[in-house]
Protein backbone atom coordinates (compact mmCIF):
# COMPACT_ATOMS: atom_id res chain seq x y z
CA UNK A 1 0.00 0.00 0.00
CA UNK A 2 0.89 3.35 -1.16
CA UNK A 3 0.48 6.54 0.84
CA UNK A 4 1.25 10.06 1.47
CA UNK A 5 3.41 10.24 4.93
CA UNK A 6 4.08 13.32 4.82
CA UNK A 7 4.53 17.21 3.18
CA UNK A 8 7.52 18.84 4.03
CA UNK A 9 7.73 22.94 4.33
CA UNK A 10 11.33 24.30 3.83
CA UNK A 11 11.02 27.32 6.70
CA UNK A 12 13.33 30.43 7.18
CA UNK A 13 12.45 29.93 11.10
CA UNK A 14 11.43 26.72 11.83
CA UNK A 15 10.62 27.67 15.62
CA UNK A 16 7.99 30.46 13.96
CA UNK A 17 6.92 28.66 12.39
CA UNK A 18 5.50 25.28 13.63
CA UNK A 19 4.30 27.98 16.24
CA UNK A 20 1.89 29.03 13.89
CA UNK A 21 1.33 26.02 12.63
CA UNK A 22 -0.03 24.69 15.94
CA UNK A 23 -2.04 27.52 16.79
CA UNK A 24 -3.93 27.66 13.69
CA UNK A 25 -4.58 23.94 13.28
CA UNK A 26 -3.94 22.36 16.69
CA UNK A 27 -1.51 20.19 15.36
CA UNK A 28 0.92 17.68 17.62
CA UNK A 29 4.82 17.68 17.58
CA UNK A 30 5.56 14.47 17.58
CA UNK A 31 9.64 15.11 16.37
CA UNK A 32 11.89 17.45 17.33
CA UNK A 33 15.49 16.83 16.93
CA UNK A 34 16.76 19.83 18.95
CA UNK A 35 18.79 21.28 16.77
CA UNK A 36 20.17 24.86 16.19
CA UNK A 37 17.53 25.26 13.48
CA UNK A 38 15.15 22.45 14.55
CA UNK A 39 13.07 20.17 11.92
CA UNK A 40 9.76 19.41 13.41
CA UNK A 41 7.28 17.23 12.36
CA UNK A 42 3.41 17.95 13.12
CA UNK A 43 1.17 15.50 13.24
CA UNK A 44 -3.03 16.39 12.24
CA UNK A 45 -5.76 14.17 14.10
CA UNK A 46 -6.35 12.02 11.04
CA UNK A 47 -2.54 11.00 10.85
CA UNK A 48 -1.21 13.22 8.11
CA UNK A 49 1.56 14.98 9.14
CA UNK A 50 3.74 18.02 8.11
CA UNK A 51 7.84 18.48 8.75
CA UNK A 52 9.02 22.04 9.03
CA UNK A 53 12.73 21.90 8.15
CA UNK A 54 15.30 24.79 7.68
CA UNK A 55 15.88 26.48 4.47
CA UNK A 56 19.83 27.17 2.93
CA UNK A 57 18.23 29.18 0.27
CA UNK A 58 15.33 31.66 -0.17
CA UNK A 59 12.82 32.33 -3.09
CA UNK A 60 10.29 34.92 -2.97
CA UNK A 61 6.90 33.84 -2.46
CA UNK A 62 4.30 32.76 -5.85
CA UNK A 63 0.67 32.76 -6.91
CA UNK A 64 -1.11 29.36 -7.09
CA UNK A 65 -0.59 29.66 -11.05
CA UNK A 66 3.61 29.11 -10.66
CA UNK A 67 4.53 25.50 -11.64
CA UNK A 68 5.84 23.31 -9.00
CA UNK A 69 3.65 22.33 -5.51
CA UNK A 70 1.81 25.74 -4.49
CA UNK A 71 -0.28 24.95 -1.71
CA UNK A 72 -1.66 22.61 1.01
CA UNK A 73 -5.18 21.64 0.59
CA UNK A 74 -7.27 21.41 3.58
CA UNK A 75 -11.23 19.71 4.04
CA UNK A 76 -13.45 20.64 6.64
CA UNK A 77 -17.12 20.19 6.83
CA UNK A 78 -17.43 23.71 8.24
CA UNK A 79 -15.48 26.10 6.19
CA UNK A 80 -17.65 29.28 7.13
CA UNK A 81 -16.63 28.31 10.94
CA UNK A 82 -13.08 27.83 9.67
CA UNK A 83 -12.89 31.14 7.72
CA UNK A 84 -14.81 33.67 10.57
CA UNK A 85 -12.10 31.13 13.18
CA UNK A 86 -9.43 32.40 10.72
CA UNK A 87 -10.38 35.69 8.74
CA UNK A 88 -8.85 37.87 11.53
CA UNK A 89 -5.43 36.28 12.31
CA UNK A 90 -4.15 35.45 9.40
CA UNK A 91 -3.55 36.80 6.06
CA UNK A 92 -6.26 35.58 3.68
CA UNK A 93 -5.14 35.29 0.47
CA UNK A 94 -8.54 34.75 -1.50
CA UNK A 95 -11.55 35.69 0.30
CA UNK A 96 -14.44 32.23 1.07
CA UNK A 97 -16.77 31.44 -2.22
CA UNK A 98 -18.30 28.90 -3.64
CA UNK A 99 -18.50 27.41 -7.29
CA UNK A 100 -21.84 27.21 -9.13
CA UNK A 101 -21.40 23.08 -8.03
CA UNK A 102 -21.64 23.93 -4.32
CA UNK A 103 -17.69 23.76 -3.77
CA UNK A 104 -16.84 25.99 -0.99
CA UNK A 105 -13.05 27.32 -1.08
CA UNK A 106 -10.98 30.30 0.53
CA UNK A 107 -6.80 30.73 0.39
CA UNK A 108 -4.70 31.79 2.84
CA UNK A 109 -0.82 32.32 3.34
CA UNK A 110 1.06 31.17 6.74
CA UNK A 111 3.88 33.28 8.57
CA UNK A 112 5.90 32.51 5.72
CA UNK A 113 3.72 32.98 2.75
CA UNK A 114 2.87 29.69 1.65
CA UNK A 115 -0.36 28.88 0.47
CA UNK A 116 -2.95 27.09 2.12
CA UNK A 117 -6.47 26.19 0.49
CA UNK A 118 -9.39 25.14 2.72
CA UNK A 119 -11.90 23.40 0.85
CA UNK A 120 -15.27 21.85 1.73
CA UNK A 121 -17.17 19.75 -0.99
CA UNK A 122 -21.30 19.04 -1.29
CA UNK A 123 -19.55 15.18 -1.93
CA UNK A 124 -15.98 13.79 -1.17
CA UNK A 125 -14.25 13.03 -4.60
Amino acid sequence: MLYLEHVGICAKDTKSLKDWYVKYFNLEIVYDNKKENPTFILKFKDGGMLEIYAAESFNTTCDNKHQGIRHLAFATDDIEGEYERLKHEVFIEKELSENNKGVKTFFLRDLEGNLIHYIQRPTSL
